[in-house]
């Protein structure tokens, strides 16, 4: 059968004597290898045997066959037996510390995804020396007969204990690396603590016990190493019962009464006596029959409260769904009482204006058919004539807004559709400089135009295009204050300083593809409270309306409704005192057909639904 050791009797099946053990050694280990093996076949089922349970499942299994072989080589009696178990205790603890390694880096990320191959072919190349100097005598360099027990070789002593001190601090690393990369409202982030803390008390006790032993030959110490696993096994009860880890459900009556049982179950290596057999097997059928009863109790009482949980999450969710729904529909109506109030103001400012040129027109008209108007030298009747052709075009123009604003408004009203033509945006520009040459003389203002030459023409509707930039550049006139003041537009310039409009159109620097068109002037300027609201309707700065009197506020908000359309962009840079400089950029060919009429419609019912 083979040489014995000098403490052995064969007692058991001829092969095993179990008073070589010390009793320590069954209480330590037996327990928590049961209770290890049992939370990882319990998980690796609930979770559907998702990689995170599996590799779970691998450290409990690699922990109980490094328990079965330092068992085996404390009740074999064969020498042997024994040289077998002391040669291949590395591979379980390379298996442990390794699939440690794995299952730690799967657990603490978010969505337990599988780690690298990369990581994977750096943990199998650490461990494979292991491997490859297990069968010489860089692992045992020899077998103590007296003691019947191996004698670890340098090379194995340090590279194995190295690697697992290594280990323990490449998860403590990754621990608190994903710990602080996770924001502080991470669900998962609570979980890493407990799980770091209770992984690396496991191994650093596992390691600690294993390598004092080793060095005071004092094998018992090694026991200590169960308390290690204790502690793992007490954090991942806890991470499943109160964060649901591993997507499983463990109640802790249910924790609680299997640990009761496995730890009633171990007295049977103890006892001496069969009274004493038979009181402990009565204990653990009764415990198991009470446990049940409990579990069972527990159990439906837990369901019924995670039931109203759940009812009172619903509610709140709810609640503050209507909490929500009620702020919105506050500011709903805020944003519609001010809407209604400046429509208001607007209706009053527009019946003012239509009524002043009506009047005049009226008053000429008037004179004409009575006769007195031939009467007049052809001076005075001069200044009649150019009244009426101002008041006439101002009401054009105050026509011109208000029925646009309404049409961008309503979909029951539409605006005339047009083909999109080519333009050549330059000759458009000084032609509506042209167009403003009496305003411009009036005012006293220098109005200059640059472009850049052989610009491309632009694909658009030319008539609203035109109407956008008649807005822009007739602001700029309006709002620039000059050395004459009119009748409309009240404010001076002090100084010597001449009211200046610059226009200029060239390539977008920022879009090769675009053009971009500037009007700059050197006007009152845009305060900062008005800014935000400059592109919506009946929308006008205050300085604007102490200036100017007669503007409606609607000519931007038709300017940004026109460029949209055209599948560009409308904005501005301003300083009060300083003037304000208005870009265009528009592409040379939009993408997809340019239809005005469509895009303000639906801008238009988006606005009307709020």
């Amino acid at each position: 059968m083979g040489l014995l050791c000098p403490d052995a009797t064969p007692t058991f099946l001829n092969l095993f004597d179990f008073s070589i053990a010390p009793p320590l050694l069954f209480y330590t280990y037996v327990p928590v290898v049961i209770i290890s093996v049992l939370i990882g076949i319990y998980v690796l089922i609930k979770s559907h045997f998702s990689l995170v349970s599996k590799l779970l499942f691998a450290v409990s299994i690699s922990f109980a066959l490094w328990v079965f072989n330092i068992f085996f080589a404390w009740i074999a009696a064969y020498v042997d037996d024994v040289m077998l178990a002391w040669v291949i205790t590395p591979v379980f603890e390379v298996l442990l510390f390794a699939s440690a390694v794995y299952f730690a880096h799967v657990f603490i990320d978010k969505d337990k995804r599988d780690i690298s191959f990369l990581a994977k072919l750096i943990l199998f190349l650490i461990c494979l020396p292991i491997f490859i100097i297990l069968p010489t005598q860089l692992s045992i360099k020899y077998f103590d007969l007296s003691i019947c027990e191996g004698v670890p070789a340098f090379t194995w002593y340090y590279y194995m204990y190295a690697l697992e001190i290594v280990s323990i601090f490449w998860i403590i690393f990754i621990c608190i690396r994903k710990y602080r990369s996770l924001p502080h409202n991470d669900p998962s982030k609570k979980q890493i603590p407990y799980f770091a803390v209770g992984i690396s008390s496991f191994l650093a006790l596992f390691v600690g016990s294993n390598l004092i032993g080793q060095i005071t030959s004092i094998q018992e110490i090694s026991f200590i190493g169960s308390i290690g696993m204790v502690i793992f096994i007490g954090f991942l009860a806890y991470l499943i019962v109160e964060y649901k880890a591993f997507n499983v459900k463990l109640l802790r009556a249910q924790a609680l009464i299997v640990a009761m049982l496995v730890l009633i179950a171990s007295q049977f290596f103890f006892i001496q006596n069969n009274i004493n057999r038979i009181l402990t097997a009565a204990t653990l059928i009764m415990f198991s029959i009470f446990g049940w009863w409990l579990a069972k109790s527990v159990k439906k009482e837990d369901e019924q409260n995670e039931s109203l949980t759940e009812l009172n999450k619903i509610i709140t969710k709810q609640k503050n769904k209507i909490e929500r729904d009620k702020k919105a529909v506050e500011a709903a109506n805020e944003e519609l009482v001010k809407l209604d109030k400046a429509k208001t103001e607007f209706i009053n400012i527009a019946s003012h204006q239509l009524k002043t040129p009506i009047s005049v027109i009226q008053g000429v008209a008037s004179m004409m058919i009575e006769g007195d108007m031939d009467k007049m030298p052809l001076e005075q009747r001069q200044t009649f004539y150019n009244s009426v052709w101002q008041k006439t075009k101002k009401l054009k123009i105050i026509v011109h807004d208000i029925l646009n604003a309404t049409s961008f408004n309503d979909q029951k009203y539409s605006v005339m559709d047009n083909f999109a033509v080519m333009i050549n945006v330059p000759e458009l520009l000084q032609q509506i400089i042209t167009d403003f040459g009496m305003e411009i003389k009036e005012r006293g203002i220098d109005v200059t135009f640059s472009s850049e030459e052989n610009l491309p023409e632009v694909k658009g509707q030319k008539e609203y295009l035109e109407e956008a930039l008649i807005n822009l550049i007739n602001n700029a006139i309006k709002y620039t204050p000059s050395s004459v003041m009119t009748r409309d537009v009240r404010g001076k310039r002090k100084g010597d300083e001449r009211g200046i409009v610059a226009v200029s159109v060239g390539k977008d620097p920022e879009n090769p593809k675009n053009i971009l068109i500037k009007v700059k002037d050197n006007g009152i300027g845009i305060p900062e409270e008005a800014k935000a609201k400059l592109f919506k309707r009946f929308s006008r700065a205050e300085n604007a309306v102490n200036m100017y009197t007669d503007g409606t506020g609607l000519g931007l908000f038709i300017v940004k409704e026109i460029v949209s359309g055209h599948r560009g962009k409308v904005w501005f840079e301003s300083e009060v005192g300083k003037g304000t400089t208005f870009f265009v950029s528009l592409p040379f060919i939009p993408e997809g057909t340019v239809n005005i009429k469509e895009h303000i419609t639906e801008d238009a019912a988006a606005n009307a639904t709020v």
